[in-house]
């Protein structure tokens, strides 16, 4: 190897976190062309995982490295969002022994994920939902999470709980939802009014008052419920299910409705 190579190698290395995908435009970025990635894989020094992107040579890394490589070198506005933002921000539940998690992840537009990243055989199922309610405030609510060697950019808790309720009935059921609910009793107000202002999922929305009124969540009544568009009429959301009077949504028969009286 020449110098130059060399010098070309130790500055990937440096600027290369541990556990995460590198790709062949952030590789360009640092100096690195094809020919030398190639010369690197026989060395070896990195492994090839798909068309455009490479790990280093014997590391771990799950779909956390791909994201942050999505994220950050090909810059696409992909977030880990809805459940499994609130997994990472310490809500949920341990998974038992041998099952697989389903990882969540969101767009908006027409934003496509590098075919490297939907093939790769990554140990949890991914689902990845194109979302387009937060279009007049499509940066809110989101947070940093720290994975220890990188950061990957999620849903804040205020924020996966709404995208969350996008996703019920036919991703989450609504004991599901309303678990999750139940754990967030310190949301931030602030935030809660203005993701609920900027959405425009009318279900999502009754969907999420309904549960915070289900677990009477204390930030609840700090909300101003008459600045917050909840459309007009009925949704069925659970089929089958008994009409909620005050949110105008179907649930489940077996779920309590604890108010009939109207939205204020």
């Amino acid at each position: 190897m020449t110098g130059e190579n060399r010098n070309i190698l130790n500055r990937i290395l440096r600027n290369w976190p541990k556990g995460t995908v590198g790709t062949l435009a952030w590789f360009r970025d640092h100096g690195g062309y094809q020919q030398l990635l190639d010369y690197y894989q026989k060395a070896p020094w990195v492994t090839k995982i798909g068309s455009g992107a490479y790990i280093q040579y014997g590391d771990a890394v799950d779909w956390r490295g791909g994201l942050y490589a999505v994220q950050n070198q090909l810059n696409l506005c992909v977030h880990a969002g809805g459940k499994t933002a609130l997994e990472l921000s310490g809500f949920g539940h341990n998974l038992q022994l041998g099952q697989t998690a389903k990882i969540y992840l969101f767009a908006s537009g027409k934003i496509q994920l590098p075919t490297w990243f939907i093939k790769h055989p990554w140990e949890d199922e991914l689902c990845f939902k194109r979302l387009n309610v937060f279009q007049s405030r499509p940066d809110f609510g989101l947070m940093h999470f720290n994975t220890g060697n990188f950061e990957i950019k999620g849903s804040a808790p205020e924020r996966a709980m709404l995208e969350l309720c996008t996703l019920v009935p036919n991703y989450h059921s609504f004991e599901e939802a309303g678990h999750f609910m139940e754990s967030l009793l310190s949301l931030r107000c602030e935030y809660v009014q203005t993701l609920l202002e900027s959405c425009s999922s009318i279900k999502a929305k009754r969907l999420f008052l309904y549960f915070a009124d289900t677990y009477n969540m204390p930030w609840l009544q700090k909300l101003d419920i008459k600045n917050i568009d909840l459309g007009k009429g009925k949704r069925q959301v659970a089929a089958n299910g008994i009409l909620n009077k005050k949110y105008q949504i179907t649930v489940p028969d077996e779920i309590k409705s604890i108010s009939l009286t109207d939205i204020p």
